[in-house]
């Protein structure tokens, strides 16, 4: 028996075992789906404290409900056994959590904790807005109507409104303008009530402010608007709640946070907690009172409903437990799974299909880089700066410098153009010019090296040719890489590495035709007539 026949029987073992591996961890993990599908998970808890004064006192809070973005689950209430605990649902489904004692002067404490499991959701806002149909018309009245602190009544909102909204084509354009005109006012950490009327006044508010005057406008020109509120969810304790609004279209509420620039979007960490204008946490007047919120964030994997604990109990290995004890960061984790399954992918589209790409792992590291930037966003700035070390490495050719000192002043000049570009794009809130962050600077520098070197041996058109071949195979490494559930299955079934193994050693044996040969050949190809 040869060498090659041992090595085959050898890569045939190993997959098998790996196989297997898998095999005993795929009943557990079925039985545990989780079609939610959550991108972030937090445990959240509500720490109450506070002193009751001579009188009956309450303490009253909202609490949050599932809904289609958000689960809520494992909920515990833990207080003094002094307090009276009671929930009450409201008109509009507000969940409403009350604490009541006859106690005098006494100290109290509340606990409330649950975990939220939320995932982003995003709205296709429409050119034209239907009617409201006789269904929804009582229900959605009300929030036509103006109210002491959204004043869509009054000829200050009404003028304002009047003008956003001429000269426009449609729906859509006039909540743009709307939009638009909020998030430009300035912001400001501003703890007290901001109504509609105070916001344009001094122009700057904080998200209350801003909100309650995204509602007026709406409802002054006939769209149905209210208040939203909640706890933008951070690893962190924090005491500060949050408020966007939201507007009536189609059948569908759809949130605008024009504090945070989020157009028809609810990001993954937001915590809905009711609807309304309405204060998170009231209290009877004048008592001792303080409370924080302590959150923090879950490793969990998104189409598994199991813990901690029940994941590091799985039949086999996995590397969860590397990700629960936070060895080694998620991110580094990521890029060290992922890394086999782009090169792989890379290794096919070059020796099966033919692509000619700046080595085997760049594309797969451009790819990265596109995770961070967005994909359409980073592919301009990868070829826009290709182009600009063209620009300037042109006036070096004709000093006839050499190659090495050439590169090192072209990347230099580079990387200060991107640090000023991403400086004011901080400055001018141009989102788009904030993305380069230091990693992706370093892989596209990398990439931008790779192309100046080509063109120097084997000219621009062969260095031009290559890099589209490179984009290719780059845009279909970022399709792969950009599957969220991916790493969690690399973490789950690492036994993939070995199959990954295999699946190479055997790429690497094929000595066929590739594919670009077989539609560049074809006419040879083909039996004569």
């Amino acid at each position: 028996m040869n060498s090659k026949t041992n090595l085959t029987i050898a890569l045939i073992i190993i997959i098998a075992i790996a196989i297997t591996s898998i095999g005993f961890k795929i009943n557990p993990i079925l039985d545990h789906y989780d079609n939610f599908n959550p991108e972030k998970v937090y445990t959240i808890k509500y720490r109450f404290f506070f002193k009751s004064s001579d009188r009956e006192t309450s303490l009253k809070t909202y609490l949050p409900r599932s809904n289609s973005r958000q689960r809520i689950s494992e909920e515990k209430i833990k207080n003094d056994t002094a307090l009276f605990f009671s929930k009450k649902e409201e008109k509009h489904k507000n969940i409403r959590a009350i604490w009541k004692t006859k106690n005098k002067d006494t100290y109290n404490s509340v606990d409330y904790e649950f975990t939220f499991a939320g995932k982003a959701k995003g709205f296709k806002v429409p050119q034209k807005f239907d009617l409201v149909s006789e269904k929804h018309v009582n229900h959605i009245i009300e929030y036509l109507n103006p109210t002491t602190n959204i004043q869509s009544g009054d000829e200050i909102i009404r003028t304002l409104a009047t003008r956003l909204s001429q000269n426009v084509k449609n729906d859509r354009e006039v909540i743009k303008n709307i939009f638009d005109y909020v998030y430009g006012i300035p912001s400001a950490p501003i703890i007290t009530l901001t109504d509609a009327i105070t916001t344009i006044e001094q122009n700057r508010a904080s998200c209350n402010g801003k909100s309650r005057l995204f509602v007026a406008l709406s409802r002054s020109l006939g769209y149905p608007a209210r208040v939203k509120g909640g706890i933008i969810v951070e690893n962190a304790d924090k005491r500060t709640s949050h408020a966007w609004a939201e507007v009536f279209i189609n059948e569908n509420w759809v949130p605008f946070d024009a504090l945070n620039n989020h157009f028809a979007y609810l990001p993954a960490n937001y915590l809905e907690l009711y609807h309304g204008d309405k204060s998170l946490i009231t209290h009877t007047p004048g008592i001792q009172f303080d409370y924080t919120y302590e959150i923090k964030e879950v490793n969990h994997v998104s189409f598994l409903k199991m813990n901690s604990e029940e994941l590091n109990n799985l039949p086999g290995f996995s590397l969860w437990t590397l990700v629960d004890k936070k060895v080694i960061p998620m991110g580094s984790l990521r890029l060290l799974l992922l890394l086999p399954i782009g090169g792989l992918l890379v290794a096919f589209l070059r020796n099966i299909v033919g692509l000619k790409t700046f080595g085997v792992f760049l594309p797969v590291l451009i790819a990265f880089s596109l995770l961070h930037t967005g994909y359409v966003s980073g592919i301009a700035i990868f070829v826009g700066l290709i182009m600009f070390i063209g620009l300037i490495s042109y006036p070096f050719d004709k000093l006839g410098l050499l190659y090495t000192p050439k590169l090192v002043i072209s990347l230099t000049i580079m990387v200060s153009v991107i640090l000023i570009a991403t400086h004011f794009g901080i400055k001018n809130d141009i989102d788009w010019l904030t993305k380069l962050t230091f990693f992706p600077i370093i892989i596209l520098t990398i990439a931008t090296e790779r192309f100046s070197r080509s063109t120097l041996e084997d000219g621009y058109i062969k260095a031009i040719d290559k890099l589209f071949q490179t984009l290719i195979a780059t845009s279909i490494s970022y399709l792969i890489l950009s599957l969220s559930w991916l790493p969690s299955i690399l973490i789950l079934f690492p036994e993939i590495v070995l199959i990954i193994i295999g699946s190479a050693t055997f790429l690497g044996r094929y000595i066929g035709i590739r594919w670009v040969e077989l539609v560049r050949f074809r006419p040879l190809l083909e039996p004569e007539k």
